[in-house]
């Protein structure tokens, strides 16, 4: 499941993963297919998807309706810590879910968030066997602090990628640092903010300045960054916006200006079950 040689996207890190994916949080029933279909016809060549998603048999439904070659895109999924599932049993059962649920092996699988009721080596083991098994390529995790990452590398080293979220007003310049030190991928979600970034005074002033969308300079920032970025999106106008994104060099400059915009507040996503974000413990 070597993809190298296929992509034109820049890749990042150990696994190879493109700089540029489709997220498909909340994309369900046939926006979900259409999405899919849409953004790998486009030219996309890295797909996001996750069990606590619901959607991963509409995510295979899109893959089939494209018609593009398997080998010709990236595809990330996620286990969520539900119901004893990171028990190293039930996680080996869950990674076979997925892939008959998608039809195919996803190239990473992550642990989408840290469970503190399962030992983390256990889920660890588990998902070694996984890899093992052929059942992904690459191992991953997701929404992991320092000290989460710290214990997962003194047990699996070849962790390719933690995905968090990051977009401009977040300051993960501390996870950041880490993960640059240990060499892994850092994967945003949210890359938008949640539509914070369309009522950024900065990313309007650059997007006129480069003739370009919000969308895709705050995208080419990520990317600049040397991070992948998943957004999601609906529409096809939308979708074929956001891959414009790849093209879009962006000056010193403006990606120093950008990076300006992070604060300590500006967390978007953080529910009950969260760690304790390296952020908030400044």
């Amino acid at each position: 499941m070597d993809h190298t040689k296929n992509f034109t996207t820049p890749l990042v890190g150990s696994a190879g993963i493109p700089a540029l994916g489709f997220g498909t949080w909340e994309l369900k029933g046939s926006d979900g297919v259409e999405g899919v279909a849409t953004a790998l016809n486009m030219g996309y060549e890295h797909i996001d998807t996750a069990q606590a998603y619901h959607n991963e048999e509409k995510v295979a439904e899109g893959i089939k309706e494209s018609g593009v070659d398997r080998d010709k895109f990236f595809l990330t999924a996620k286990i969520f810590p539900e119901d004893g599932h990171f028990e190293p049993e039930k996680f080996i059962e869950q990674a076979k879910i997925s892939q008959d649920r998608l039809g195919t092996t996803p190239d990473l699988l992550l642990l989408h968030w840290p469970d503190p009721d399962v030992a983390l080596e256990r889920t660890l083991d588990a998902a070694q066997k996984v890899r093992q098994m052929g059942l992904t390529k690459h191992i991953g995790v997701s929404n992991f602090t320092i000290e989460y990452l710290k214990r997962a590398l003194a047990y699996e080293p070849e962790i390719v990628c933690n995905q968090v979220e990051y977009h401009p007003f977040i300051d993960q310049s501390k996870l950041e640092s880490f993960m640059r030190e240990h060499k892994m991928a850092l994967t945003a979600y949210s890359p938008l903010a949640r539509g914070d970034a369309f009522d950024s005074d900065v990313l309007k002033k650059i997007a006129d300045e480069t003739g370009s969308s919000v969308s895709q300079v705050t995208l080419a920032w990520i990317m600049a960054r040397g991070h992948i970025c998943i957004p999601k999106a609906t529409s096809k106008d939308h979708i074929a916006d956001n891959l414009k994104s790849r093209d879009l060099k962006l000056t010193d400059e403006q990606i120093d200006q950008i990076s300006a915009l992070r604060s300590s507040s500006g967390r978007k996503i953080d529910p009950d079950f969260a760690p304790e974000w390296d952020d908030s413990a400044a």
